[in-house]
């Protein structure tokens, strides 16, 4: 007996198996991560296809007798064209995917958050939109702190307290738990400036004003932050696309 459902999703990852079949990596707000299977879509001009990014309501077959889920129909909402047109926004979107894949588990809130995190790399600043996924992200996953107090020994920070890192802890740390020697460190404005994205809608975190040199350099501390913060190695930390 075979089932037909819809749901909402988007497709986070694809990767060919046999000679002519697909499976989707889908990303649901109600029913997590399904993989989902298209079958004869390498050689059939006539099969349904879902491109990367591709989010629009799926209908789906449940085969009982195997639990195969397969796609029937797709309605499109967002193809998130625009993320492909560049190789950095390509990068940063290829790693939104990963940590999503990576963590085994989704609901509304990461939904929305890669979703809007998507958007953000269409139409707004590239480090903008990767700060706002990975803090936000990383928080929901209880990786990182809350950005205002010590991780490690509870203190608060101070107003104008340069971080440190601690690889024990995978975390953003005061001057006291420095475990690097000051090898990984983050100003106080740039620490205030992720604390309040951390704890911002997508919409909020967008209209902060930031210069783009600094902004940029948040970034590219948060991407080296989750090489010691990632329960997993993040191969899209060695694609090269993000420089």
């Amino acid at each position: 007996m075979e089932r037909d459902f819809k749901t909402l999703g988007i497709v986070l990852g694809k990767r060919n198996v046999k000679d002519n079949d697909v499976i989707l990596s889908l990303l649901t707000p109600d029913r997590g991560i399904l993989s989902v299977y298209v079958y004869g879509v390498r050689k059939s001009a006539r099969a349904v296809r879902a491109s990367l990014f591709t989010e629009g309501n799926f209908s789906l077959n449940k085969r009982s007798e195997n639990g195969k889920v397969t796609l029937v129909d797709i309605d499109p909402l967002s193809f998130h064209e625009g993320v492909s047109q560049s190789l950095e926004r390509m990068g940063w979107a290829n790693l939104f995917s990963e940590m999503v894949l990576s963590g085994k588990s989704s609901d509304a809130a990461i939904y929305s958050l890669y979703t809007g995190a998507l958007d953000a790399l269409e139409s707004e600043d590239e480090d903008k939109a990767a700060i706002y996924f990975i803090s936000r992200f990383m928080r929901f996953s209880g990786l990182y702190g809350d950005w205002r107090s010590c991780p490690v020994c509870q203190k608060k920070y101070g107003e104008d307290e340069v971080l440190g890192f601690s690889l024990e802890a995978g975390n953003a740390v005061c001057h006291e738990c420095d475990g690097m020697n000051g090898t990984l460190i983050l100003p106080p404005s740039a620490r205030r400036y992720v604390a309040r994205v951390s704890e911002s809608s997508m919409e909020e975190a967008m209209s902060f004003i930031i210069s783009k040199d600094m902004v940029h350099r948040i970034s590219r501390y948060l991407l080296r932050t989750l090489r010691y913060s990632f329960p997993v190695h993040l191969n899209s930390l060695d694609s090269g696309l993000i420089m």
